[in-house]
């Protein structure tokens, strides 16, 4: 399994991570929008399960993905879409509720199909590097890895499939 490539470039809000799947641009779009694709991936394995509440993809619609953990703790993800342009660029706000919902954190997916494969990369813009040290600090990384090794699994079934 391939691993996802994070970098948080100094002197910039920002994080940046990277991935190439073994699967056509569509079936990873497919993967990243329909919501009985998302609940199955999205989130650390960790947390529990992904409830999508809301995918609203056109912009100016919003999402919602909820993770109880085994002690009922409910974490709730939510942002609006900012451009839609399936199947090549995805553009959305993101805050958890209770962290980052009074801030400006923008995130822009890019998916470019080579030979076949699908290279995935993201880039996420914060406020300040105060708040991107703060989302590094939260343990962001190791979800978002292992939401990118669930996917990579998922789209491995949907390709069998």
């Amino acid at each position: 399994m391939n691993k996802m490539l994070v970098e948080t470039p100094e002197g910039e809000p920002i994080i940046r991570m990277s991935r190439t799947f073994d699967a056509p641009r569509m079936l990873v779009w497919r993967a990243w929008t329909r919501p009985e694709h998302v609940a199955r991936w999205w989130g650390s394995r960790a947390m529990g399960a992904t409830r999508v509440v809301k995918l609203d993809l056109r912009p100016g619609g919003e999402w919602r993905f909820e993770q109880t953990t085994p002690d009922g703790t409910v974490f709730a993800f939510i942002g609006k879409y900012i451009e839609v342009d399936e199947p090549e660029k995805l553009v959305n706000t993101f805050a958890l509720e209770g962290m980052f919902e009074d801030k400006n954190v923008i995130e822009t997916h890019r998916f470019e199909e080579k030979a076949g494969k699908t290279h995935y990369s993201g880039v996420t813009r914060f406020d300040s590097i105060e708040d991107r040290d703060g989302m590094v600090a939260s343990g962001m990384e190791a979800g978002a890895q292992d939401s990118m090794n669930q996917l990579e699994e998922l789209l491995g079934e949907l390709i069998s499939a």
